[in-house]
């Protein structure tokens, strides 16, 4: 084992691990060739002694070494939160095999095969000195500086470091598996939570999730967390900045039993944000715990955010996928085909319940006339305000979808004859009272109407559809701008 000297501005120090003398010699002249500073080891445990007094900026370690193999190695500094960090490099003269395999799994930031250019590993160690992301602070001590260095306290940390790694294995399946149970974006934000809360409480924690229909914020919080704790973290997910508005969180306290009940010591509040690679924040989990709960179990919690940004991702992208699949693109309502299928399971309802439904059926008067006066993209702004004056102007159980052209369908379930009447003929002077951006200011787009009401167990959709359809023509035929069953 030697020591380095100071480096220089430019220069790399960098710790060399290889039980092979001839091998450590090359690559020890390849990086001082280069203007970069070495310190050696000569297998796993000398480079652990080393971390303990000092900071290199990159470990190039061999793989087959006696006492602690690369594997084990660059296992212990990455489950150090001291070292974990630390850009590890990992050389081995087998390509083939489980090599490859356990260096990923190890946690190494890099796997290379042992050739006769050399060059290349000072390439790649340079690269990966350049992209780490570890903090340039006080250097921190190592635990395993703190005890003796001896078989016996490593072979401790090795199979702390293997639990740490079943444990991480365990909660990524454990979350990805509530994804293929859930489709569901409450329930899997619970399950989440279910999931998560064994780590965290006493105390109390939250999952907010920014989708397509708001902000969602849920949380979970044992008896030691007061309401001024549960504020706090919710402050605190609104201070990252990473939605527009603070989240109103709906809290459920979690079962009271005598774990729950312990007072919080030392407490420390933490927000992770949660998002998958490529895709922007979509989510944050955030906590209150014990100090000494957050620093065992932190890399759990950044796993726990890694696979909450996947969850929530996936979830994003299929609620997405599903609103294009039943929305019109370019009104936002349902499309022919959701409304149709949604009418015939309402349909089903008021066979199966005896329940009443009407339907109308809206065109759009002299809709063809807006488009040859003012041209296509005058028409779709018209199709759009239209819809949105349709859409208010409709009770909330009321449905409607634009079926075609400047067609729309709309049903008003529990609802007779007369009183779909009244609601039509409301809507229709309601959507006509105000003119219509881009349009004249005495220009008007009115409503024609068509009415039908379910009429009974023998009655289907084809034919309830058709009478409304008989209705709309004679509103059309009649002069337009009105409501006729």
């Amino acid at each position: 084992m030697t020591a380095a000297t100071p480096k220089g501005p430019q220069s790399l120090q960098v710790l060399l691990v290889d039980d092979n003398p001839i091998q450590l010699s090359l690559l020890r002249h390849l990086f001082q060739r280069h203007g970069h500073l070495t310190i050696e080891a000569r297998n796993g445990a000398e480079a652990l002694i080393v971390l303990a007094t000092q900071f290199p900026d990159v470990v190039v370690s061999d793989c087959v070494m006696p006492l602690l193999d690369g594997y084990q190695f660059c296992r212990l500094v990455k489950d150090d939160r001291a070292t974990r960090h630390l850009p590890v490099l990992l050389l081995t003269a087998q390509g083939a095999g489980l090599a490859r395999f356990w260096a990923k799994t190890c946690g190494a930031d890099r796997f290379l095969v042992k050739g006769r250019d050399l060059d290349h590993v000072v390439e790649v160690a340079t690269a990966l000195a350049k992209q780490s992301s570890r903090p340039h602070t006080a250097h921190a001590v190592p635990k395993l500086a703190q005890e003796n260095f001896g078989v016996d306290a490593i072979q401790r940390r090795l199979a702390q470091a293997l639990e740490q790694r079943l444990v991480e294995t365990a909660l990524r399946d454990s979350i990805a598996r509530l994804y293929t149970a859930e489709h569901d974006t409450s329930r899997l934000i619970q399950g989440f939570i279910e999931i998560l809360q064994e780590l965290v409480l006493p105390g109390a924690l939250l999952v907010s999730y920014l989708g397509e229909d708001g902000l969602w914020c849920h949380g979970v919080h044992g008896s030691s967390a007061s309401a001024e704790d549960r504020q706090a973290l919710q402050q605190a997910v609104a201070d990252q900045g990473l939605f527009h508005a603070p989240p109103d969180c709906h809290w459920h306290p979690a079962a009271d039993d005598d774990e729950r009940r312990r007072s919080l010591r030392d407490p420390i509040l933490r927000v992770f944000p949660a998002s998958a690679p490529g895709y922007p924040v979509v989510g944050a989990l955030a906590f209150l715990t014990e100090r000494r709960a957050a620093e065992d179990h932190e890399r759990l919690f950044e796993i726990a955010a890694e696979e909450l940004g996947r969850l929530l991702s996936l979830e994003d992208s299929r609620l997405r996928l599903y609103h294009q699949a039943i929305r019109d693109p370019l009104t936002g309502l349902y499309n022919r085909k959701h409304i149709l299928d949604m009418l015939g399971m309402e349909l089903d309802q008021c066979g199966r319940f005896g329940q009443g439904l009407s339907v109308m059926l809206v065109d759009l008067d002299h809709f063809k006339a807006v488009n040859d006066r003012f041209g296509h993209a005058a028409g779709d702004q018209v199709l759009g305000v239209m819809a949105q004056r349709m859409a208010f102007g409709l009770r909330k159980v009321d449905q409607l979808g634009r079926i075609g052209g400047e067609e729309f369908l709309a049903y008003c379930p529990q609802t007779d004859l007369e009183g779909a009447r009244a609601l039509a003929e409301r809507l229709r002077e309601q959507v006509a009272i105000d003119s219509i951006p881009g349009l004249p200011a005495n220009d008007r787009v009115t409503l024609s109407i068509g009415l039908a009401s379910w009429e009974g167990p023998e009655d289907t959709l084809e034919r309830l559809l058709s009478r409304a359809d008989k209705a709309l023509y004679r509103a059309k035929a009649e002069g337009r701008n009105r409501v006729v069953d």
